[in-house]
């Protein structure tokens, strides 16, 4: 069971399947994952928790790239553009400081999920 910690708006996108994928830099936390883990989403607010499988992973240079690649409303739903996802992805904090930094060393990785 891999955790993974969400902003309320983000855990309640992914509850109604309006949110098919998550991004993440792909440090070496993201780098362990594999198809077919059982991801655990934890809501950071309530503490409530949901399960899905991971059915797909995609690394790419950037969160640009990343959310062009499948479609907007595929990974952030509540973005009205990709300009904006990329903003609001890059200004998550991360060991290197923030996304943005965290992409630029490690790229990104999109996962696919399916909730169980």
């Amino acid at each position: 069971m891999v955790p993974m910690k969400l902003d309320p708006i983000y855990y309640k996108l992914i509850q109604s399947k309006q949110k098919l994928y998550e991004t993440r830099v792909y440090d070496h936390k993201r780098q362990k994952l594999k198809l077919l883990d059982i991801v655990e989403f934890t809501n950071r607010e309530t503490g409530k928790k949901m399960n899905a499988k991971i059915v797909e992973l995609s690394h790419f240079k950037t969160f640009e790239k990343a959310i062009r690649d499948c479609g907007l409303k595929k990974v952030m739903p509540n973005a009205r553009s990709v300009e904006d996802a990329v903003k609001l992805y890059e200004a998550f904090p991360h060991d290197e400081g923030n996304y943005k930094k965290g992409a630029k060393k490690y790229g990104v990785l999109r996962i696919k999920f399916e909730l169980i």
